[in-house]
């Protein structure tokens, strides 16, 4: 029951990066990775809007039981992105401007957090 939980959780978690991707696309960004992993953690997506590189965490909720999708990316959250994010910048682009933003999906609704920490 578990596994089947965990494969329907990945699967919705999949389908969220994928909306919030063609959402962003739509938006001017550009995807240039996606599930970007190192030794701190996980990136959803790494895009380029304008000038800036744009490291993106997509949190999804599809009920408030557990909390606002926001609220998810809590300071350990944060932390473990930064270090992923200053790692890849670091071989990919030294020197890049980057920022941090969020996309959410609380039930059907999605918002863009720009510059969210």
């Amino acid at each position: 029951m578990a596994r089947m939980k965990a494969q329907s959780t990945s699967r919705k978690g999949r389908a969220g990066e994928a909306r919030a991707a063609a959402f962003l696309e739509r938006n001017g960004y550009r995807i240039v990775a996606r599930n970007l992993r190192g030794p701190g953690g996980e990136i959803d997506l790494v895009c380029i809007e304008g000038g800036t590189l744009v490291f993106v965490e997509v949190k999804r909720r599809d009920r408030g039981g557990y909390g606002s999708a926001l609220g998810a990316v809590d300071a350990r959250k944060r932390r473990r992105l930064r270090e992923t994010a200053a790692d890849f910048a670091q071989v990919a682009a030294p020197g890049a401007r980057f920022r941090f933003d969020i996309v959410t999906i609380d039930g059907n609704r999605l918002a863009l957090h720009r510059n969210a920490f």
